[in-house]
């Protein structure tokens, strides 16, 4: 394992593992409450330095196309925060919070795919095996079939809740 980072390598890491520990919770746990809440701040702090140091990271001196996933998932966190907080837009701010969060939190996911093939030796070896390009590619392609799944299934959820929350229950009798 190939762990030799600079300082801020090593702020990076650590912190980007708070936001994955804290982001998986808050795609099981419980939506809305008191915790959800918590976790949330922790969830945005973490990733807000997480990005933050990213874009302080380069190899070769060379802003690349990681740092541009920083800044994607930078615009995301702010927007499904600023979509809780606000509660905008007023008709569909669940679905603007959900969508955005799930996919700052792919986003991080994304990126620690590509550091496990870059820094484990036994996915390296096993990146360079079977072609370093097919085998990141593939395993990226069903984390983002993954999330797209969790971004449509919340979304339904969050749709039917809403339906029947408006629909009168019955009052008893048969429906006729």
């Amino acid at each position: 394992m190939n762990l030799d980072l600079l300082p801020l390598g090593w702020v990076h890491f650590l912190v980007s593992l708070v936001a994955m520990v804290v982001g998986a919770a808050m795609l099981v746990g419980l939506k809305g409450t008191a915790v959800h809440k918590a976790r949330g701040r922790v969830y945005v702090t973490a990733m807000v330095v997480t990005n933050l140091t990213a874009l302080g990271l380069y190899r070769n001196g060379v802003f690349f196309f990681a740092h541009w996933f920083a800044v994607a998932a930078l615009i995301l966190t702010a927007l499904g925060l600023a979509a809780a907080h606000f509660r905008i837009p007023r008709g569909g701010w669940v679905h603007v919070h959900l969508t955005a969060m799930v996919a700052s939190f792919y986003i991080l996911i994304g990126g620690a795919v590509n550091e496990v093939f870059l820094r484990i030796d036994v996915f390296r070896r096993l990146a360079t095996d079977f072609g370093l390009p097919a085998t990141v590619g593939m395993t990226q392609f069903v984390v983002m079939a993954l999330f797209a799944v969790l971004i449509a299934y919340f979304n339904v959820v969050v749709m039917l809740r809403a339906r029947a929350e408006r629909v009168p229950p019955l009052q008893g009798g048969i429906i006729g």
